[in-house]
């Protein structure tokens, strides 16, 4: 959680002393004002991106919301960032900060709502790592479900009148955050959600450092504006989302994140005058519904897989 720290994290590093009490209406309410929250913040980022270059619009969203940890920083010092994964924290950050250029890069040429659909494919490509990297065993409704989800993608990028590369950047946005996700859930085993942030926004400022700099435009001052307001509310719905998990049960609140497409789709429509066609409509439906299954499946086989536990 990037702009507050709770007792809760301070309470971490003692096991067992902090114990979540679950409330899914409060987590569900937390995940709606994270889509709402994040979602604006790249409808920001879309319009920058036409007016200033795009490693400069994402380094200012990294280095605003390490400014945000100054606080954080302060009152824990050292001991706050004290960790002796930085190698993770560096993999992490470099496919989490790619990932999001793409998306500026996509958003420049697309419309908002396909973007933010294409870059919610990570569940899909999850799976796929999962088989392929880590060896990880694949069921057949899952691998099935997979497939339906890939046809979704493909009503959306619609290859037979030949495939923008707008398109395949906002896909490798969905592939490189697949991998930032299963490098997080590695460090988030030994390191707390601010060191996690911290280290994240700390190197993806360095990695964007370069490419800011060889480009560079000045903003101007409501650009800095918008720029210090996209950072913002990057941070803030961070914390919303880490705040959404904590509060209820991860197979409720989950799927509402879906609900980032149609606010997508709205702020399109009401700031840039974007309408999804039909196809991208129906795709958008498949994937969800894909997305959701796999949820569902993968609940019920961590439930199989408790069962067995307690019984063995």
């Amino acid at each position: 959680m990037p702009c507050r720290i709770s007792r809760k994290e301070d309470q971490l590093n003692a096991p067992g002393a902090y114990e979540p009490k679950l409330n899914n209406v409060r987590g569900i309410l937390w995940m709606l004002a994270a889509v709402t929250t994040l979602t604006t913040m790249f409808a920001i980022v879309k319009q920058m991106s036409t007016e200033l270059p795009v490693f400069v619009v994402a380094l200012a969203r990294t280095f605003f919301a390490l400014c945000m940890l100054t606080p954080w920083l302060i009152r824990n010092g050292r001991a706050g960032i004290r960790t002796t994964r930085h190698g993770l924290h560096f993999v992490r950050a470099f496919f989490g900060i790619t990932a999001f250029v793409c998306v500026v890069f996509a958003l420049e040429h697309l419309i908002l709502a396909d973007v933010m659909v294409l870059a919610f494919t990570s569940p899909f490509w999850s799976i796929l790592i999962g088989a392929l990297v880590l060896h990880e065993v694949i069921r057949g409704r899952r691998v099935a479900a997979t497939l339906v989800g890939f046809c979704g993608v493909l009503m959306i990028v619609k290859p037979q009148g030949g495939i923008e590369p707008a398109m395949l950047l906002a896909l490798l946005s969905a592939v490189l955050t697949s991998c930032a996700m299963i490098s997080m859930k590695s460090l988030s085993a030994t390191e707390p959600p601010t060191r996690i942030v911290f280290y994240f926004m700390f190197f993806g400022t360095l990695i964007m450092l370069p490419g800011a700099l060889l480009t560079w435009e000045m903003p101007t001052l409501a650009q800095t504006g918008w720029l210090l307001l996209a950072g913002v509310l990057g941070a803030v719905g961070q914390d919303f989302l880490a705040r959404a998990y904590d509060a209820g049960e991860i197979g409720i609140v989950a799927p509402f994140d879906f609900m980032r497409l149609p606010v997508a789709a709205l702020l399109g429509y009401l700031v840039f005058a974007e309408l999804p066609d039909p196809w991208s409509i129906a795709g958008t439906i498949v994937i969800i519904a894909s997305a959701l299954y796999l949820m569902r499946r993968g609940r019920i086989e961590q439930r199989g897989r408790r069962q067995a536990d307690k019984e063995g």
